[in-house]
């Protein structure tokens, strides 16, 4: 409930905004998705309006117990520096998926380059706890200790992302602006529990997205399952393009 209020306060101040959801919500209760799906889509309407520069991104995800650790390093050149050398002894291993410096060499793996660091430590967690599903990762994440897996978020996290796309979509970047960036913000570029998508790489977007669309379970998170219900296949190759493609 908490959520859906929150979720709310962005779409109901804009009259046109109400009415869009209204409809879009109204389309798929008669299609058969029922209230529940046109409850989801109330919900995915309101994270989909675009803040104004004095309105902050949200914050709907809880961050990692070792965050406070993880701040107080970086805010530390020295300390930075250390963890950015420790953390070798992990990352050899990362690359060669994840690619050196965090840049990908497979499309379906994603950057770790400049991602933020407190959501990229939070998904070390979530892995390690069993939270966010894939098997090699869940083993692999409980293997480090927290300070591995501190010294390899501030690793990658100092690091510069090249855009893992060279074409973009223009109805990528309407959808985009429409359903993402209230929460991803302007420029994909997230906030500390959101994470930058810009850049990203298609195939490990597109793969998520759809996930998250059609509830297998890899990916759960209540307002990216409510935004993903209603895209269809052509929206996500949209949007994975326009993201891809970004700086």
């Amino acid at each position: 409930m908490r959520r859906l209020i929150l979720a709310a306060s962005y779409v109901l101040p804009t009259l046109a905004g109400l009415i869009a959801v209204v409809r879009i919500a109204a389309k798929e209760l008669l299609g058969g998705a029922g209230w529940c799906g046109a409850l989801a889509l109330i919900t995915a309407s309101a994270w989909a309006q675009t803040p104004s520069p004095q309105q902050p991104l949200p914050s709907l995800s809880p961050l990692s117990p070792l965050d406070a650790r993880l701040r107080k390093v970086m805010a530390d050149p020295k300390a930075t520096a250390a963890a950015i050398v420790a953390a070798k002894k992990v990352t050899f291993f990362c690359e060669v998926c994840h690619g050196v410096e965090g840049n990908s060499v497979k499309p379906d793996v994603p950057n770790l380059g400049g991602q933020n660091p407190s959501y990229l430590l939070t998904q070390i967690d979530m892995f390690s706890r069993g939270l966010r599903h894939y098997q090699f990762m869940e083993g692999l994440m409980k293997l480090l200790t927290e300070d591995d897996r501190i010294n390899a978020t501030v690793f990658y996290a100092s690091k510069t992302i090249k855009p893992a796309g060279n074409e973009t979509s223009e109805a990528g970047r309407v959808l985009y602006a429409a359903r993402c960036a209230a929460c991803h913000g302007a420029q994909a570029r997230g906030n500390e529990n959101t994470p930058r998508l810009a850049g990203q790489q298609s195939e490990y977007l597109r793969l998520s997205i759809t996930r998250y669309r059609d509830h297998s379970g890899e990916r759960i998170f209540e307002p990216m399952t409510a935004m993903t219900a209603s895209l269809r296949n052509t929206d996500i190759a949209a949007l994975t393009a326009y993201l891809s493609s970004l700086q």
